[in-house]
Formats: structure tokens, sequence, C-alpha cells
């Protein structure tokens, strides 16, 4: 089940706004949005420093603590941020989608994911004869020590949250996707490496678990066919994540991945 890529190495490297692809740009207006919002925080700070007063708003004001949140996400401190949003809005089928939107971002980085680092991941990424390749890149994101049920917990934290958005946008949309991908991936994970010794048992692969990820992959399909509607064209990741359903099933398969569908697949990883 070949997907026309391009054959490049897999590596992790830093983001960069790569060169057109298609005449659109692998990374396109949606990942730009990402930027300009982790930018944001670094430049108010420094037309402060120089006495500039554009950036200055009431540190009680709803725009400071989004701020204070957003920057919180940015050094990596997603229980703050999320303490921070919480406060802000207890009730979460309340919130407004810019409250949700960033606590679903503090949810996937307090699950050990993040949009930018997978973008740049699967940028060039050679899937061609590989149904485990976007698999594995997902799985690098989690490092070393693997994934942790405190993490899949939060992954899944992070779904139920960016689905409450009323009106989503598309970096909404790329965070559900991939928010989504990376539950699969740690719950297939979780399950059938219970050792976190990369070696992994496709006898432990159930019926629950086959459902979930099914779940996630219906997600995942959904909320990249709704970015690539937005950007009218297709991105490296959008198309990675929207084959992970073939990867596991298998070519000319129905959608909903059976158990003995999802213990073939793992036995292949």
């Amino acid at each position: 089940m070949e997907r026309e890529r391009s054959a490049r190495t897999v590596t992790f490297r830093p983001f960069r706004p790569a060169a057109a692809r298609n005449g659109l740009g692998d990374v396109r207006e949606t990942m730009l949005r990402f930027i300009r919002r982790v930018l944001r925080p670094a430049a108010c700070g420094l037309a402060l420093a120089f006495g500039l007063t554009a950036c200055a708003v009431d540190d009680s004001s709803l725009e400071a603590k989004l701020e204070k949140a957003q920057i919180a996400i940015d050094a990596g401190n997603y229980a703050a941020a999320e303490a921070i949003l919480l406060a802000l809005c207890p009730v979460l089928a309340t919130c407004a989608d810019n409250i949700l939107a960033l606590l679903g971002e503090a949810q996937m980085g307090a699950g050990g994911v993040d949009v930018l680092t997978l973008i740049a991941a699967m940028d060039g990424l050679a899937t061609a004869g590989d149904d485990t390749a976007v698999f594995d890149v997902i799985n690098a994101m989690f490092g070393s020590d693997g994934i942790t049920a405190a993490e899949v917990a939060n992954l899944n934290d992070a779904i139920t949250t960016l689905q409450l958005i009323a009106s989503p946008t598309a970096d909404d949309d790329l965070q559900l996707a991939t928010a989504a991908a990376a539950h699969m991936v740690g719950s297939v994970i979780l399950q059938t490496d219970p050792d976190n010794d990369g070696v992994y048992d496709g006898g432990l692969v159930d019926s629950t678990l086959a459902a979930s990820v099914t779940s996630d992959l219906v997600l995942v399909s959904s909320s990249a066919a709704a970015v690539d509607a937005f950007l009218a064209g297709t991105t490296d990741t959008t198309t990675d994540l929207s084959g992970l359903t073939e990867d596991v099933e298998g070519t000319g398969g129905d959608g909903v991945i059976d158990a003995t569908e999802l213990s073939t697949f793992v036995g292949t990883l």
C-alpha cells in the first residue's frame, strides 16, 4: 500500500518553513499560524523592553491570562497553563473556542506531543512500502522512556477538549488530528508493549483496543480532511496522518479496524 511521497531519510530536525511544494508549501498557512502564536509573546516582550506600550495589558484581563497560558505552554509548563485556563472556564462545555484551543494544546503537551515537531518530522518522510513509518515517527515523539498511562490520558483529554470547539479553525483541526493519532499510537504501545522494551505482542490486542483505534483513526481522517479542505491541497503531515488507517488495516478495508487486523499490524512493528 504505497502512498506517493518523496523519498528522503527519516530524521527529526528543527522546524523550518520549507520551500514551496506543489506551489503551496508543505507547511502552509495553518502551520504559520502556530509560528505566529509561538512568537507573539516574545515579540510583545521585546516591544515592552523598548518602552513601547502596544503590548501592555491589564494583568487581570482575559487577554493577559491567555497570554500567560501560552507562555507557560511554550515553556513546557503545561500544568500551569491548564490551571490558568481552567480557572478562566471550569466548565469546558461553556468555554470559548480560544480557551479550548489553548487548553487542548496544553493537554497535548502534557501527553508528550507537539504539532510543530510532528510537522517537521513528517516533512519529506519516506513512507512508500513502509506501513509503520508514520507510527514510528509518532512513537519517537514520546522519547526513549516511552509512553505512560498518564500521557495517554492527557491525550484523551485533549481530544475531548478540542472536539468541544464550536467553530474549529484549520489549526484546531490539525491539533485534533495529531492528538487522535498520538492517542492511537500511545494506546497500542501501552497495551502491546507493557514492559516498554520495544517488543510488541500482537496477542495482547483485544476488541476494546481495536475499537479505540478505529475511533481515533476516524477522527484523524476527518480532521486531516478538514485541514486539506481549508488549504485546498494536501501536506506531508495530513497525507501521512490520513494514511494511518490503511497502514493498520491494509488496502481495500472498510475503515473499521478489528482485533485481527490490529494484531497483524502490531506484529510488524
